[in-house]
């Protein structure tokens, strides 16, 4: 029973693949398949061989291997493997510290070779190798001695710093020998040492004095040196220094002044302040309603200290002086008695001039066009109002505290379809009742630019066997709206030309639906649009030709359905065959 099924599901099998017209179209499918093979181009660098002391620290190889496809890689250190795996194209590097931690030098000098070879996709390989040589370490540590120095006592940010190379640091220790009995052949630092740099401050020292700092380096193998540097220390007998600023002049009103003198000592003590009204006006300019104070006030040994080696600034603000002529005098005095002092005048005079109003004196756009604006800017150190017109109406107004006026002009009619000017009048006061007044013409242009009409397509649909229904679709748009759009059309003369108004569908595409037609009958049209500008600007497109065409389902070949019933029918004498065979078994 079993393989009477079996032979039954064979048959199926062979009747569907021979009548089946997927079978048959990938039988009749023909795929032109092209190899292209290109050579590998593997290629490696040859780092330089290596020769260094025993217990450099950061020495390293590294090979750079380029290949479109790459595979993989194998370091050998003198022919045993070291390292391998995947490779990316990435640089390969080999970092040589771990010939101490595996203690391969012990005996020196000596020499490795390191091997490094790369593979590609398909199996091409290219290598490189490098010789590094570690010799012993028999050099003492070289130390870059500074130069010899001198400060004034008091001063500060003297630093020491000794350069030193040397591949196995081990300790070191700093001396200072000097002519005061108190610190002479004292220790200062001792450490262990890991090679670096080594910093020391100087500061603190005492005047009249000569210091000589020693540093002392030992490595691990018993190499040693020494580095001495001499400071000296002076007395203090030189006065602070000052800057001398320009005098200052400005107008009522105006912030941002201030005197900015640079100062500097090595023993700061205090300093004073000393304002000299040489002329005040404390009535002019109480209308503007800032918080002026007069002129700043005398300031008597105020502390003065630097947390800066490079000095100190002193800052003095002007803002809000009243109008006048003022001298400042500042005094600076150190621990030791010496003092220097700078004296900067500074003249505030009246507010006498009106706004200055920064703008463009005109400015033109198309009908339609959207997102301008117009924008005033002024220099005036006390504002108040301002107004802003358009064509003589009120626009706005108001408190005016300095800022810029903007207004848009978006949307500005056209009178008669011809360009249109406006006048935008903007009016600043002071609070002085100075006066400034700037127009800006702004002119609007008529649209020049006709309605847009693109994607003109005829529609057709099944109604009977020989004819369609039309459909006409267009898109129009335009900046300044659609007001109208219609087609013109004919199928015998244009003399018979029918007129009719497209319907806006969705997003600015346009419907006509024509009527019935009988196949191969020739429409000829054109479409119009008028746009909602004040010149109403129309643009018409070319005459169009469309012949209807036949709308069927596309037949089967009769010599196709022929062949395909012969062999359904042999296939079906295959099936009756297999089944009996089967079945007397």
């Amino acid at each position: 029973m079993f393989s009477q099924r079996k032979g039954l599901i064979f048959a199926l099998m062979l009747t569907w693949l021979i009548v089946s017209p997927y079978t048959a179209g990938f039988a009749s499918t023909t795929h032109n398949v092209t190899n292209h093979f290109e050579l590998a181009e593997i290629g490696i660098d040859s780092p330089d061989n290596l020769s260094f002391e025993n217990g450099s620290i950061g020495e390293m190889i590294s090979w750079n291997a380029t290949d479109e496809n790459p595979k993989n890689f194998t370091i050998t250190r003198d022919g045993e493997t070291y390292d391998s795996g995947s490779w990316d194209g990435d640089l390969l590097e080999v970092y040589l510290y771990h010939l101490y931690t595996e203690n391969l030098t012990h005996t020196l000098p000596i020499t490795f070779t390191f091997e490094c070879m790369v593979f590609n996709l398909d199996n091409d390989s290219i290598s490189d190798s490098v010789d590094v040589t570690v010799i012993a370490d028999e050099l003492a540590p070289i130390i870059s001695t500074p130069d010899d120095f001198f400060y004034e006592v008091g001063s500060f940010g003297h630093e020491i710093t000794w350069n030193i190379t040397e591949t196995n640091p081990d300790i070191y220790n700093i001396t200072r020998y000097s002519n005061e009995t108190s610190s002479n052949a004292t220790e200062i630092e001792f450490d262990d040492w890991d090679g670096s740099n080594i910093t020391i401050s100087a500061d603190g020292l005492n005047a009249s004095h000569w210091y000589s700092f020693t540093l002392f380096v030992n490595d691990t193998l018993g190499y040693n040196s020494t580095s001495s540097v001499n400071v000296t220390v002076y007395e203090d007998i030189s006065a602070p220094t000052i800057n001398s600023p320009d005098d200052i002049i400005y107008e009522f009103g105006a912030v941002g002044n201030e005197i900015l003198w640079t100062t500097y000592d090595s023993n700061p003590s205090n300093y004073s302040l000393e304002v000299l009204i040489l002329f005040e006006n404390s009535t002019y300019g109480n209308q503007t309603g800032g918080a002026f104070s007069g002129p700043p006030g005398n300031i008597t040994e105020h502390s003065w200290s630097l947390t800066n080696p490079d000095g100190f600034n002193l800052t003095l603000i002007l803002d809000y002086t009243h109008v006048g002529n003022y001298s400042l005098t500042l005094t600076l005095f150190d621990a030791f008695g010496y003092n220097a002092s700078d004296t900067v005048n500074v003249t505030i005079y009246k507010d006498v001039r009106a706004p200055i109003i920064n703008a463009t004196d005109t400015f033109t756009y198309e009908e339609g066009y959207t997102g301008y604006n117009l924008t005033w800017s002024a220099e005036e150190n006390n504002p108040r109002f301002y107004n802003l017109t358009l064509d003589g109406v009120n626009l706005k107004n108001g408190t005016w505290r300095g800022e810029n006026i903007t207004t848009f002009i978006d949307g500005l009619a056209i009178v008669d379809g011809l360009p249109t000017d406006y006048s935008y009048n903007l009016t600043l006061t002071d609070f002085f009742n100075q006066t400034s007044i700037f127009v800006i013409i702004v002119t609007v242009t008529p649209d020049a630019h006709d309605p847009i009409i693109s994607e003109v397509q005829v529609l057709q649909s099944y109604t009977t066997a020989v004819t369609n229904n039309i459909t006409i679709q267009a898109y129009s748009w335009d900046i300044n709206n659609i007001t109208s759009i219609s087609i013109e059309w004919y199928t015998t003369t244009p003399e018979s030309a029918e007129v009719m108004s497209m319907t806006l569908e969705n997003n600015d595409f346009y419907f006509i639906r024509l009527g019935t037609f009988n196949h191969d009958a020739t429409i000829t049209f054109r479409i119009t649009a008028t746009d909602n500008s004040s010149v109403n600007n129309v643009q018409t497109t070319e005459w169009i030709e469309y012949t209807v065409s036949a709308m069927r389902a596309e037949t089967v070949p009769l010599l196709v359905l022929g062949v395909v019933g012969i062999l359904g029918f042999l296939s079906s004498l295959v099936l009756i065959t297999l089944y009996f065979k089967t079945k007397t078994k």
